[in-house]
């Protein structure tokens, strides 16, 4: 009996001292909040983010497809604004392609790859492509998206990155 008493005599200064600060819980709220919402637009900006690079890799695999199989570029252009379309991304100064047809090419020093768009793409060096390879590479900048630069005001910014995604098809 004697240690319950003591046990209630420490606890009532703890108590005593809450109920003379009534504000400090509206404080520990405001700043909980402010954790809260900055998580959760990280959340949405990634998760946009993420969305965008998977739209991304799907257009560079169907164009692949279809370069292997023996579409020209201005039939790759409409697949792949097709495909970029539900994003509201379109080929031009937020997104580009870029053709690699090896077996086509002649004199490799006047290489001159088909390209749609004005976004700088560049040609990746791996994986190394074989005599009956396509390779389409798609390049979209990651502020084509309309909201993809949410956090812009919190240091996390996104302009001038971009997408460079590859695919590559055998010829049939």
């Amino acid at each position: 009996m004697v240690q319950l008493v003591q046990h209630n005599r420490r606890r009532q200064p703890v108590e005593r001292r809450l109920r003379r600060r009534p504000g400090f819980s509206a404080i520990e709220l405001v700043l909980v909040l402010v954790v809260l919402i900055l998580a959760t637009f990280v959340s949405i900006q990634f998760g946009i983010a993420l969305i965008v690079k998977q739209t991304v890799a799907q257009a560079a695999t169907v164009a692949a497809r279809e370069a292997a199989k023996g579409a020209t570029p201005k039939e790759l252009e409409c697949i792949i604004e097709r495909v970029l379309a539900g994003h509201q991304i379109q080929l031009g100064a937020s997104a580009s392609y870029l053709l690699e047809r090896p077996a086509a090419v002649v004199n490799p020093q006047t290489l001159a790859l088909p390209t749609g768009g004005s976004l700088p793409c560049p040609q990746p060096a791996n994986p190394a492509l074989l005599g009956n390879d396509v390779r389409v590479t798609v390049c979209v900048s990651l502020t084509a998206h309309p909201i993809l630069n949410i956090l812009e005001m919190y240091g996390v910014d996104f302009t001038g990155r971009t997408f460079h995604i590859s695919a590559v098809a055998k010829r049939e």
